[in-house]
């Protein structure tokens, strides 16, 4: 049966063992470390050899301050994932901006501070010499552009060439209680669209030619979960998914921002984009 989840951890807790040849599992206050290490690994759960970290967040719904350790918590863990020099970043909000459930990473570009347009003369003006240069990109969707959001990045990366690409999606859970609560943050790049079934071309360094690492919050759930039938063709939000999507974007975006303008408190990087 094909899964319906893009979360390595419910991959790995659908697998029902305890232990996994080839995944390695850490979980530690509220971080929840899958690791696929080899073949067998990328067999038994589903997912290419990588790392994948879930943080479990306050629910979205009731959040109203975003200025709680969280954003510490998840940039320094987006730091880790990224590669040791990595000056020139292109963050790409995939998803469609009309649909609620779908629209978390164009939502989020909203709140990533675009630098690559100023100078090196203005940044030494301004007393930010070590500002990191980044770009932001909404790709939309191919029923909107025609062309694969993969395609869209591919061509982006021919021409400006960043030394890493966040990509930023909406997800898929396979449970309920991880709908608005759960981030995911992963060094494999990203399959849009793959835990819905509507597989789309693979986003990552194999196709782009540049480190990816993928960013995500789930959206969505099956009706089949909930009725805990194997049906998959109906995919559910919550009733409060405007609020969760507007959050979420901003938690990621606020975190994209504090990962890499380390020099600017995050006080003021809110100010600059919120």
């Amino acid at each position: 049966m094909e899964k319906r989840t893009d979360l390595a951890v419910e991959c790995y807790e659908e697998s029902k063992k305890t232990e996994i040849s080839g995944v390695k599992v850490v979980d530690e206050n509220g971080v929840t470390t899958v690791s696929v290490l080899n073949e067998n690994g990328e067999k038994e759960i589903g997912k290419p050899v990588g790392t994948y970290i879930t943080v479990d967040v306050p629910s979205f719904v009731n959040d109203t301050d975003i200025f709680d350790g969280r954003l510490k918590k998840i940039s320094d863990i987006l730091k880790n994932l990224l590669p040791a020099e990595c000056d020139n970043v292109l963050v790409a909000g995939l998803g469609n901006m009309d649909i609620t459930a779908d629209a978390l990473g164009p939502k989020t570009n909203s709140y990533v501070l675009a630098t690559r347009h100023i100078s090196s003369d203005l940044r030494r003006e301004m007393g930010f010499e070590n500002l990191k240069s980044v770009s932001t990109v909404r790709t939309g969707v191919l029923g909107e552009t025609g062309i694969e959001s993969a395609e869209i990045i591919k061509g982006i990366v021919n021409v400006i060439n960043p030394s890493c690409v966040i990509a930023v999606d909406a997800l898929a859970s396979s449970s309920a209680e991880r709908l608005g609560t759960t981030v995911q943050l992963s060094d494999t790049g990203i399959f849009p669209g793959s835990g819905v079934g509507n597989h789309r071309f693979e986003i990552s360094e194999k196709t782009l030619g540049v480190p990816v690492v993928s960013i995500g919050i789930p959206t969505v759930v099956s009706t089949g979960v909930i009725k805990g039938a194997n049906d998959n063709s109906m995919f559910v939000t919550p009733r409060e998914i405007d609020k969760v999507t507007e959050q979420g974007a901003k938690l990621i975006g606020m975190s994209i921002n504090v990962c890499l303008q380390s020099d600017i408190s995050e006080r003021d990087l809110y100010a600059l984009v919120g």
